[in-house]
Parts: structure tokens; sequence; C-alpha cells
């Protein structure tokens, strides 16, 4: 990240992680938030709990630009904290 231009700076992210939000964008589904393997293992660490769902049938994952194969996820719906029941505290 940094920052670049003269007459107009602006804050600019480059590198890997850009890239790969490029291209899981371009490989999206609209309305879906997708995640790939590293984002939902971090998930579930997390003190909340969210319904995910594997995108693709396919064992192989979804063809991400420069990166290969990838399993990627959809996030359905957040279910609120790990730690309460449904009706809360």
């Amino acid at each position: 990240a940094g920052i670049v231009g003269t007459q107009m700076p602006r804050y600019c992210f480059f590198g890997d992680t850009v890239n790969m939000s490029s291209r899981m964008e371009s490989t999206g589904v609209s309305g879906k938030l997708q995640a790939d393997s590293i984002t939902v293992k971090l998930l579930e660490k997390s003190q909340h709990a969210f319904d995910i769902q594997q995108r693709t049938s396919q064992s192989l994952g979804v063809h991400v630009k420069g990166k290969g194969r990838r399993r990627t996820f959809f996030i359905e719906e957040y279910l609120g904290r790990a730690d309460q029941g449904p009706e809360g505290p």
C-alpha cells in the first residue's frame, strides 16, 4: 500500500491480497459473499457462527486466474454468537 500521485494523491493498495480479491470478485455471484478456505477457517475459530456453504460440488474448486483451482465458499447467513443459544444470553 502507498500514496500514488502528486496533484491528486490517493492511497492505493496493491499486492497479492488485492489481486486475489479482484480474482474472487470476477468469479463471484451477484448478491453472494464469497470467501476462500483460509477465511472460512478464521470464521470457524471466531466467537461467531455462520451458515457457510461450499460454492461448488466439484472437488477441485473454482478456477481463479493466476492462482489455479481454489475451494471457495458462500457465507449465506450470520447466525449470531457461537457461545449463545438462539434466544441470546
